[in-house]
């Protein structure tokens, strides 16, 4: 499964996003903005081409709120998922509690990331992959009360066709 496989299943292209945008957004002096990120209910997913043959560092860099996880481990669990064949996703997420839609927990994913927040669970492991800023973050909306629905189907379909969940994601299906 790779990102192409995700927006055949949810059916449509969404929007991107550059993570090291994103990051450089947060770390701005002042307010930052995000405004131009989708106000909606849906299916976010952290993708980056290389990552292959990125490394792993000991720490979660900015995030410090994150709990890192040994290199080694997370190197064994990069050759579990692409023994099974190539993908692009590191971690696939949703928006759709009441209170929730993809600029907030966008935000909040991003933020966690530099350190400024401690409340996205998941996706931790993320901000160990050097080279995480050439990542691209992808969103798409979805109606009300289905993320949740949509993405269990897309974390069992990444698990079917890996054999594990994506990399950052602990928890699933």
């Amino acid at each position: 499964m790779n990102v192409l496989d995700m927006e055949k299943a949810i059916g449509g292209s969404g929007e991107a996003a550059s993570m090291g945008e994103l990051l450089e957004r947060a770390c701005s002096p002042g307010q930052a903005t995000w405004q131009d990120l989708p106000d909606c209910p849906g299916i976010y997913s952290v993708c980056l081409p290389g990552w292959t043959t990125c490394p792993f560092a000991a720490d979660a860099h900015m995030a410090r709120h994150a709990e890192p996880a040994d290199p080694c481990l997370l190197n064994a669990k990069r050759n579990r998922i692409l023994a099974a064949g190539y993908t692009d996703i590191l971690y696939i997420g949703k928006a759709g509690a009441k209170t929730s839609n993809l600029r907030k927990r966008v935000r909040e994913l991003i933020c966690f990331g530099v350190g400024c927040t401690d409340k996205h669970k998941g996706g931790e492991w993320l901000w160990q992959l050097e080279g995480i800023h050439e990542a691209q973050l992808r969103m798409w909306c979805c109606p009300r009360g289905k993320s949740e629905r949509i993405e269990r189907k897309l974390l069992e379909q990444f698990r079917g066709d890996h054999g594990e969940l994506p990399l950052a994601n602990r928890k699933g299906p």
